[in-house]
């Protein structure tokens, strides 16, 4: 892997000249901020998917608790928990895909410092055991998916729990009572 990344990130060869080495460390601190703008990025997304996974179980609670026509109320749950299944299978492969963009940008960071007097992102590196000891590192991303995958869950409960009452099996206003308990 580390001769691919060297041939694309240098294909005229490693810089050698005090010209091509300032451009070179102009490109490392680029990709870093590089890196810190995927981060920020990413908060954002976060953001984006808590609220409207927010505003959805919201919609939901107010729909089991109103006063509205039973079939009205099973479409319109059903609607909200097709929304919400594929809101969570997008923000989790949107979460995956910024963790793979990230992995790339430090493989390309680590081979730029090669070329630097000191390795900070490398050291980093060795100091969390490369990533192989769970009690060292855990990636944020096998993190931060679980958060995406326990609205899926839910939704999925929620769905079942539809089908369940379309098939008139359990009684969504037995669930509505006992949630407002």
């Amino acid at each position: 892997m580390t001769e691919e990344i060297d041939e694309a990130l240098f294909p005229r060869g490693v810089p050698s000249k005090r010209r091509e080495i300032a451009s070179t460390f102009e490109l490392y601190r680029m990709m870093v901020e590089s890196s810190e703008r995927l981060v920020d990025r990413r908060q954002g997304v976060n953001t984006f998917f808590l609220t409207t996974n927010g505003a959805i179980l919201a919609a939901v609670g107010f729909m089991l608790g109103g006063t509205i026509d039973a079939q009205l109320q099973t479409a319109g749950l059903m609607a909200l928990t097709v929304a919400g299944l594929i809101l969570a299978l997008a923000w989790r492969s949107l979460l995956v895909s910024f963790g793979q963009l990230n992995t790339g940008k430090f493989e390309v960071i680590n081979e730029l410092e090669k070329l630097l007097p000191a390795a900070i992102y490398s050291a980093e590196w060795i100091a969390l055991g490369e990533g192989k000891d769970p009690k060292k590192y855990r990636s944020f991303t096998a993190r931060e998916v679980w958060v995406p995958t326990v609205f899926f869950v839910i939704y999925c409960v929620s769905a079942i729990a539809l089908l369940l009452n379309l098939l008139s099996v359990v009684d969504l206003s037995m669930l509505a009572e006992w949630l407002a308990k």
